[in-house]
Parts: C-alpha cells; structure tokens; sequence
C-alpha cells in the first residue's frame, strides 16, 4: 500500500446532500487493527494499475464467459397459467422448525467432545520397546551415515535426483538434460543419466515398503498375471512410518457430545462402534493388552490410456489407525498399492455367464492368495513396531472394503439389482418401511462350505442364501471379518454420480431442458460456484466433481418453475431439498446422534414427496440400489465413523498417482514390470525425503490430537499491496458504482469519532466533514483461509474469495464485465452457525487510507481497521421460505436509492451466492454479469459449499 502519497494539491471536496444511510451496531471491538498478511504466490506489487491479485488467468475465462452470454438460445416460452398451492400451513412451518432443530442438533460439532477409553483388556498397551526408531534404523542402513544427503553427495545431487524421481519428466529428457555441455560438471552430480540415478534409488537407498512379486493364478486352467506385495509387510510399512507414529491410534474410544455421556459423537474410525465390539467381543480371541489393526481396501478398474482402451485393476490398501486427516490427503502416502489384478477380458469365453462366472472366481482366487497373510495374524496377533519403536500386538482384520456398486457385488456375489448388504427383495429397494438387516454370513458361509461336497448342492444352498455360486470367496476364511458388514457407503457413485445423477435428469425431464439452461446461464459468479454459460442439458460423460457443482445451485433455479399438468411444484421442491439435504449432511466430518437423525429425517422427507416423479409420469418405480443403499448410511456411520473414512473419492485420486502416471512412465511393452519398478523408486524417494526433513528438523513435538473439524473457521488474507494505488473519486463513483462514496465515509468517520450521536446531529456532523484526498488505494479480491482447530491457517488454499472489479480489458483486449460479489457480513454480534447478526450486502469497492488521511480524520486512528468496504445492503433475514428453506432477501432502498454504508472488511463473514428470484420464465434480457443488477430479489444459496451449508443454517 503507498503511504507516501502527496496530498499538498487537493482541493477539499464539499459533500453533496444525502437523504439515508444504514449502519450497523457498531462497537469500539469493531475497530480493531487488521494486521497485513505476507504476500502470496501470485500476489501483485501494486505498481501503477496493475492488479495486485493474479487475475490474467481468471480475466480470460471471465471474458470468455461473456462471450457466451450473448449466445443464441432458445427463445423463452410462455408463462403458465397460476395455480393454487396446495401447501399447507405446517408445511410452511416446517423449514423454520427444521432450522431450529438442525441449528440446535449442530451445535456440539466440532467441539472437544468427552471421551471414554477403552480400558478392557489393556487395549494398545506396548509390549516393549525396540530400541531404535525407524529413522535411526534407516540411517544405518545408508552408506556413509555421516553425510546427512547421503547416498547423495550434496544438497544439489539429492534435490536433483528428487525431482526427477518426483517432479521430471521422462527418463530419456532428464537423460537429455544432464547430458547438455557442462551441466553434470556444474551441479556437482554423482550421476550422469536415468540409469545411474536408478541404480542409486536401487542399489543404496533402503527397501521401506515390500517390492512387488509377479505370479500366476491358475483359474479354469488357464494362467493369469498378478502383481501384488505381501499384505503384512504393507501393514508393517504403514505402522512403522515414523511419519504417522505421532497420530497413530491404538485402541477404540467413545465419544460423546455432552458431559453427561448421553449423545454419542462419531468421526474417525476409532469412534465407530465397529472397533470397540471387535476389542471387546470373547468371540474374538483377541489378547490382553492387543491392538486391533483395521484394514482398509478398496478397488476399481479404471482406464490409463484415452484412446486405446487400455485399464488396469489396482488394489490399494491403507489402516484405520491411522487417522482420517491424514488418510485423505495422498500427499501423505498413507494409502499403498497393494496389487495389480488381472484384466483379462475373456473374449474367448464366449459364453456369457460362463465369461462372468470365470471373471468373478479369477477376483476371488486373486484376492484370496493376496490376503492370506492376514489369516494366522489376525487371529494369533503379531508384534508390531511403529516409527517410534514402540511394539506391540497387532491384530490385523478385514474392517472395511471401499468400492462402487459393481465392485460390491463383485465382492459379496451378491446378483445385480440388489443390496450388497441386506436382503430386502429387490422390488422392494424402494420401500422406506421395509426393516433392513444384514446378509446372515452364517448361513451363507455354511452354503459355501458344501462345494467340496457336492456341486448341485452347493449351487442351490447359494442361491436360497441370495448369493451367486462364487468358488472359495476371498473373505470365506479371514478372521472376524463379515464382508457384508464391510461394504461401506460410496458417497461419490451413490450420491453424485447415482441418485444425484437421476435428480437432474428427473428434473430436466419435468421443467424442460431449456428453461433450465437459461437459469443455470443467469447465475451471478461466485468463488464456490461454476457457471454453465452453456447450460447443462448438453453435458456428456458428466463427473462427480460436476454433479457436484450443478448441486450447489440446483434447488435455486427450480423454485419458481411451474409444473406441466398443473401439478403443484411443491412436492418436487420438497423432494429435492430432502435429497440435497440429505447430501451434504452425509458428507459431514462429525456426526452425533442428533445429526444423523437429520440425516434419517431427510431421506423420510424424499420419500413422502417422492410420488411427484410418479404423478409426472418420470418413474413408475424407485427401486435403485444406490437410493436404498441411503438407509444404511446411519448404521454405517455409527459402525466405522463418517463417511470421509472410506469414501471412494480418495482411492479415484490415486488412480492418477498410483496407476495412469505409472502407465505414462513406460514405454508401454510388458508395462506392469515397469510400473510396479517406476513406484518402487518413487516411494523410496518419498520415504528417503522425509528421513531428510527428519534429519534436518529432528524429531517432531508431539501433537495434541485434533477435535473433529467442522470447518467453522476461516481467515481473511489481503495482499500486501492494493490492486491500484491510486484510484480517483470520481472513478470510484463511475467504475464501481460507490454512488455515495463520500457521503457513507463521512458518516463512518463521524460515527467512529462521536459513537453516541443521534441520526439528526449524525448527518449534520457528516455534513462538515471534508475529506483531505482525491485518490484511495483499492484492492479487488479477498482471500479466505481455512482455520483448523488447533488455530492454524492452511495459507495453501484459498477456500472463499470476495471480487469487487469495474469492467476491463483482458490480455486479449476483451471485454471483462465488472464483477461485485455479495457477501455475508456480521452486523450485531453474528456467531459461529446461523443468521442472526448477519445481513447480506454487496461489495462496491475495498479500499485504504492513507497514513495521513487517517490522522487528519479520526481521532484514535491508532485502532482503525486497515481496509474498508463500501457496500449496498439488502433487507434482513426473515423466516426461510416454505418447501424450500431457503431466505428470501431484496434491495434495501430508501427514497428510491439504495442503502449504502462503509464497513471493517474483517466483519465479512465469507461471501454469499444469491440466486435471483427468476419468476415462471426467466427473463432473457438477464445475463449473468448484470443479473444483480436487473433483479431485485434473491434467494440466499446455502448450497454454495459446504461452509455455506454448515453455518447459513
């Protein structure tokens, strides 16, 4: 920010009458100092008009997408003729008292709940100590120990070899590379090509995951290639990284929402009900003092090449001690590619059913030769050391197995069209009453034990269990495992690209493709939403990471859309809030028993509205598995904790690191001998990277563990410098629409220095005060960060942003529409969920003053805020609004203009998308850079994100 500016030559400008102004409670608390955050990656210097925020990128699509705004569409249609609702009154009520419940249900999220600790048995007590950390035992194993970059010479030949292995390009361009005149002379290297640095990672770095074996598995007499590790030595790995024995979690823990222990609280694994039955049971054999080892697998076939078709079928494994934070991120290898499975089409099988029988029982012998390792183990117990060298007995056992709807009935046997869990009929998937319970394994465990005996037998025992005739199941023998129980909920393939996937398509289907396009068209921008310029008829292969992004405004755009038939559109609203509803809170980090009774609440809501989809003649039935899987999801959660423990959203990322990057690394002849070799390397590199940081920081403190995260918190981060140093006001006026600029300052100036004044002697205050500048400095985004609960900023993600930019000219001298975002500010004591205290406002210009001006115009400048917003204010938050829940805000005008006020930007909660309220037919004359301009009223979208679900409850 300049604070050398020039003022000697200003005229002072006289204030122009005034006729209102809206202020919030202010208090001295409000003006404390808003310190300066160091600049970002990508931050601006300030000078002249340049933007301080890094916006080229974002100026290309902004104006790319204005180009789609005049594009031709279909013409609207006419609005239908007004029916009358059918809502009645307690359909009304109900939103505000699903608020009021959900708001009170909430509450103890995220905070440290009370814990009771197993204390059966001795649960995770050390047996011993090793004597030796894993670090310490790695730095023994190195040539020269006493070089900390060894076996590298130096700094630069080990930060080489690492990015190469880790960031470079091929083998043969870094071969390229080192091979250019005096490169290899200049850096110092102890290797001239990829075949030496190979031969480094090989030969001198130690082995800490287990290498890959290549065998045969027999099946209908014909040979197949597997590629896979030995479980218990991944297990080992895991266990022993050093990397996590700071987190590790031995026993199980029950967690409660309240002092009184009346409310169970669930989040990670440990405090599902899973692992404490499974520790407490005499049926277990579990010993003294043991500590059960949760495996958790997971695998799906997925594609490696575009064109060829080429696929390859990963295993990957990771254990539930280990907690949820640190499993979801895949920078923190916490998950291991345990096996490579045949993919075998069995094109000469021309047999169908006979393909798919040998194709099941090839999965099965696979698996079942993979896993054996975990039999004897799992019921005797094993002496484990973790990264500190603690050991102890460690149980593995099968806890939960992460896969989509094919692969589970692949895993169970289990016929398409049904529950891979329960053994509801499958035309009665779609009945709420119906009661659920599990696949009695017993019974099904006693069938599959008759095909030694006899085969006809065997087949008719299997199909009166509900199971198809799988020859020796994987998980026949594995100790305390019940597969049925260990098929766990798939938000990403039964939520997004399942029921969510049918919600659009149903609702397409009933309010028309093209009305629905133009809304999606008409959308303000936000940091949290995508705009469809396009519309989303037309999409083709949509992903879950789209489904996802259509979600956010969904509801919003169908609320004022008129059903054909006149049917009332009421039960249709109702039925997709529920789903949505259902949704997010199935995503929660933290659950309660009060949550998951919304949970409950909201898949009975889609059930009692459901019928609209019949009536419009969409569906005859909801028979789908994927919408029957929702009602084991609060048994799940209550068994194995929330369903960021095991959602298939992590192992499809891996697919990218673990499967289709390794497939890119060769040269595609005999690719899995290179692929397996190319991750060996690689997590050899990995794991000697964290021995070096290990080496160079020493050992870590220890870590309190986290309370569950709800993401309440977030931070705001401006850049250093302003995005235009000097900007006329006039130009404020002109460009960013500040229409009573001057006036709203004199008023916040007058207001901070006499807080008592009444709104008569306010505005004749205000209308002395002359303001000793020409030019503010203006800053165009904010950033928000994330907070955890330890009171952290994750400064590497920006999870909310704020624009107030004027119309511009990108790179390519296109036209960028202007762009003030809304946003949600704390008026009067707002708190961490919920609306009170809060009212919606739009941004019109942030901005500084100077050194300077602040003392010229404030009496106590020393305990001002640093930067400013002027905003336009919108009416208060009333009741939500029937059938859809959502809050209904307008323009807050005041003799025909709008209400304007200058704020502390750290009293900007986050921003806040509003949707407008387009009437029957949208108007086409809107676009999606001037709807907030031509709309008077909008809907507040609590569907934006996550956080907007969490707290604009």
């Amino acid at each position: 920010m300049d604070t050398d500016d020039d003022h000697s030559d200003f005229e002072p400008r006289a204030l122009t009458e005034f006729t209102g102004d809206y202020f919030g409670n202010y208090d001295e608390e409000d003006f404390d100092q808003f310190m300066e955050s160091d600049d970002e990656p990508g931050d601006g210097d300030g000078d002249g008009d340049g933007d301080g925020d890094g916006d080229g990128d974002g100026d290309i699509v902004a104006a790319h997408d204005a180009e789609f705004e005049r594009g031709w569409e279909f013409p609207a249609g006419p609005i239908p003729p007004d029916i009358d609702s059918d809502d009645s009154e307690d359909a009304v009520l109900q939103p505000q008292s699903r608020h009021a419940e959900r708001q009170q249900a909430e509450a103890p999220l995220g905070q440290c709940p009370t814990i009771e600790e197993f204390s059966r048995r001795g649960a995770g007590a050390p047996l011993h100590c090793a004597g030796t950390t894993a670090f310490k035992s790695y730095k023994d194993k190195l040539p020269d120990s006493d070089n900390k970059w060894a076996p590298f010479t130096s700094r630069i030949d080990y930060e080489v070899a690492k990015w190469a292995k880790l960031r470079g390009a091929s083998s043969t361009a870094f071969s390229d590379l080192l091979a250019i005149d005096g490169l290899y002379d200049a850096l110092g290297l102890s290797y001239r090509n990829s075949h030496e640095l190979n031969q480094i990672i090989d030969r001198k770095l130690p082995c800490r995951r287990p290498r890959f074996k290549h065998e045969e598995i027999i099946v209908a007499n014909e040979a197949f290639d597997v590629y896979s590790r030995d479980i218990m030595e991944c297990v080992k790995a895991l266990y022993s990284d050093p990397d996590f024995s700071p987190h590790l979690i031995h026993a199980p823990e029950r967690h409660y929402a309240d002092p009184d222990k009346t409310v169970r609280m669930y989040h990670d694994l440990h405090t599902g009900k899973w692992w404490w039955s499974t520790q407490a049971s005499d049926h277990t054999y579990i010993c003294t003092g043991a500590t059960v080892i949760p495996i958790i697998l997971s695998s799906d076939k997925t594609q490696v090449t575009m064109f060829r078709n080429k696929s390859a079928y990963p295993v990957y494994m990771t254990i539930g001690n280990i907690p949820k934070e640190i499993r979801r991120k895949p920078s923190r290898q916490a998950w291991i590619l345990l096996a490579y499975l045949p993919t075998a089409k069995l094109e000469h099988i021309t047999n169908k059913a006979a393909r798919r029988r040998t194709s099941t029982n090839l999965f099965h012998a696979c698996l079942r030769h993979i896993l054996e390792p975990l039999r004897v183990p799992g019921e005797d117990g094993i002496a484990m050391a973790s990264g500190d060298g603690v050991v102890r007995q460690g149980h593995p056992i099968l806890a939960c197995y992460s896969a989509d709807y094919p692969e589970q009935l692949l895993t169970t046997g289990i016929k398409s069209g049904e529950c891979p869990k329960c053994d509801v009929p499958r035309d009665e998937l779609g009945s709420p009453d119906i009661p659920v319970k599990l696949r009695d394994l017993a019974a099904i465990l006693a069938a599959l034990s008759l095909v030694d005996e006899d085969y006809g037998m065997w087949t008719r025992a299997c199909q009166e269990c509900g199971i198809k005739p799988v020859f020796k199941p994987f998980w026949e023998e594995l100790p305390h495992a019940n597969i049925f129980q260990s098929i766990t909920p798939d938000v990403l393939h039964q939520l997004y690209q399942g029921i969510i996937k049918h919600l659009i398509e149903w609702i397409k289907e009933a309010y028309g493709e093209a009305e629905i396009d133009a809304r999606s068209r008409r959308l303000p921008p936000n940091h949290n939403i995508r705009l469809f310029m396009k519309g989303i008829s037309g999409l083709s292969r949509v992903s879950g990471t789209e489904h996802d992004q259509i979600c956010r405004f969904l509801l919003g755009i169908i609320i004022d859309i008129r059903l054909p038939g006149n049917f009332d559109s009421g039960r249709l609203i109702r039925a997709a809030r529920a789903i949505l509803d259902f949704l997010y809170l199935a995503q929660y980090p933290c659950h309660t028993d009060q949550t998951l009774a919304l949970l409950t609440e909201a898949l009975t809501r889609f059930h009692d509205n459901k019928s609209i989809f019949v009536d419009l003649g969409i569906r005859t039935t909801f028979n789908l598995p994927k919408l029957h899987f929702f009602r084991h999801y609060v048994h799940m959660i209550k068994q194995y904790g929330t369903t960021d423990n095991y959602n298939t959203e992590y192992t499809e990322r891996l697919h990218i690191d673990l499967a289709k990057d390794a497939y890119r690394a060769t040269n595609h002849k005999d690719e899995y001998t290179q692929m397996t070799l190319w991750l060996e390397r690689r997590e050899k590199m990995l794991w000697h990277s964290n021995f070096i940081q290990w080496r160079l920081a020493g050992d870590p403190l220890p870590q309190d563990r986290l309370p569950p995260d709800m993401d309440y918190r977030r931070s705001i981060k401006m850049t250093k410098h302003p995005t235009i140093r000097r900007v006329p006001l006039e130009s404020v006026v002109r460009d960013y629409g500040a229409t009573f600029f001057t006036e709203a300052l004199a008023r916040y100036v007058v207001r901070t220095n006499q807080p008592g004044l009444s709104p008569v002697q306010l505005e004749q205050e205000a209308s002395h005060v002359i303001l000793p500048f020409q030019t503010v400095a203006t800053f165009h985004r904010v950033k928000f960060h994330a907070i955890n609960a330890h009171g952290h900023r994750d400064s590497t993600v920006t999870v909310d942003s704020v624009h107030c930019q004027p119309p511009r000219k990108d790179k390519r001298k296109q036209i960028v529409p202007a762009r003030f975002d809304t946003v949600l500010v704390n008026e009067d004591g707002g708190g961490t969920t919920g609306v009170d205290g809060y009212r919606v406002a739009q941004v019109r210009i942030i901005f500084t003053l100077t050194s300077q001006a602040t003392a010229a115009l404030f009496r106590t400048p020393g305990i001002l805020p640093t930067h400013f917003a002027y905003v336009e204010w919108f009416t208060p938050f009333g009741q939500p609004e029937a059938n859809h829940g959502l809050y209904k805000v307008s323009r807050l005008i005041r003799n025909g203009e709008r209400l304007a006020s200058i704020i502390d930007v750290s009293d900007i909660r986050r921003s806040v998308h509003l949707i407008p309220k387009f009437g029957p037919v949208a108007p086409r004359e809107w676009t999606s850079s001037t709807v907030l301009e031509l709309c008077s009223t909008f809907f507040v979208n609590s569907f934006s994100d996550r956080h907007a679900y969490l707290t604009i409850i």
